[in-house]
């Protein structure tokens, strides 16, 4: 966390978009644990929720904007919305 705005740090922003920009469900499993403090039973949670969560996030972003088409047709194909709280 940035601790002037409390917010996340540019070190935190920048290891995120490059896991979401390189598609690696696995990096987003191991950051969300390493970062975020997860519990064990969404950690443990199969390829297909990360795969779900890294679609989303991708288009909750702006500096991925490049990556939103391709990551809502794939949760559309899915029968996902980019909404966070729809799993």
């Amino acid at each position: 966390m940035n601790p002037t705005s409390g917010g996340p740090s540019a070190s935190y922003e920048s290891e995120l978009r490059d896991i979401l920009a390189a598609r690696d469900w696995e990096g987003l499993r191991d950051f969300s644990r390493r970062n975020n403090e997860i519990p064990d039973d969404v950690f443990a949670q199969p390829r297909h929720f990360w795969e779900v969560m890294l679609h989303k996030l991708t288009c909750g972003r702006i500096d991925l904007l490049g990556l939103h088409d391709q990551s809502r047709a794939w949760l559309a194909e899915r029968g996902y919305t980019t909404d966070l709280g729809d799993y």
